[in-house]
């Protein structure tokens, strides 16, 4: 699967330069608040990893792949696990230029360790919706027709509806996004444990499902 998940990353080496806008990206999104970092790292390294579909569209390597010995099952789960990698990166990310963004940030709520923990927490569980939405759609339809209705939509709707929270929270008095924050703070160990467990058990329903998927699609 290791192997699997390295031909992957060759595969797109033609977009590894992009990954170097995300930091500016996030610093800029630092700006409003350092609490944006976190899910949008999600945000944009899942968007990241998507391109490996339209590379693999692009090129036909779906039938490249079948002519290895390996079973559909380990090309489906080097696809994930490459992805979680890039989740973890964007977490390590995010948080290594959260003290930075604090400096210039118009918000002057500055996320601690309980609080980053929940943000991670909650970024884990975008991860997850993002994965049960987009990627067995991939797996079905390919990326031309799945990306619409499995990325597009459901991401769009995420990001605005944080996004408002977030506005409503920092400029308008609103103590939504903050109580929430706050109580997950206080119960730290039982808030994230269980959206950690619910995240898992979304990724878990999310393979299988594109697992079972990708083992009935025709080329």
């Amino acid at each position: 699967m290791l192997k699997m998940m390295k031909l992957d990353w060759s595969a797109i080496r033609c977009y590894h330069i992009r990954l170097l806008v995300i930091p500016a990206a996030l610093l800029l999104l630092g700006w409003f608040s350092s609490i944006l970092l976190v899910p949008m790292a999600v945000f944009m390294t899942f968007s990241f990893s998507i391109n490996l579909f339209f590379i693999e569209e692009k090129g036909d390597l779906n039938r490249l792949y079948l002519t290895l010995p390996i079973e559909r099952s380990q090309i489906v789960f080097s696809r994930y696990l490459l992805s979680f990698i890039l989740f973890a990166a964007g977490i390590l990310l995010s948080l290594a230029l959260t003290p930075l963004a604090n400096l210039f940030s118009l918000s002057k709520w500055y996320p601690d360790l309980k609080w980053n923990l929940a943000l991670i927490a909650f970024g884990f569980l975008v991860y997850a919706f993002l994965s049960l939405f987009m990627y067995p759609l991939l797996f079905k339809l390919g990326y031309q027709k799945g990306k619409v209705w499995g990325y597009y939509i459901p991401t769009a709707l995420v990001c605005l509806l944080y996004l408002a929270l977030a506005e409503y929270d920092l400029f308008k008095g609103g103590t939504f996004i903050r109580h929430l924050l706050l109580y997950a703070a206080e119960h730290i160990y039982t808030v994230t444990g269980r959206i950690f467990g619910i995240g898992a058990v979304i990724l878990a329903v999310s393979c299988l499902l594109s697992v079972k998927i990708y083992n009935k699609r025709e080329f």
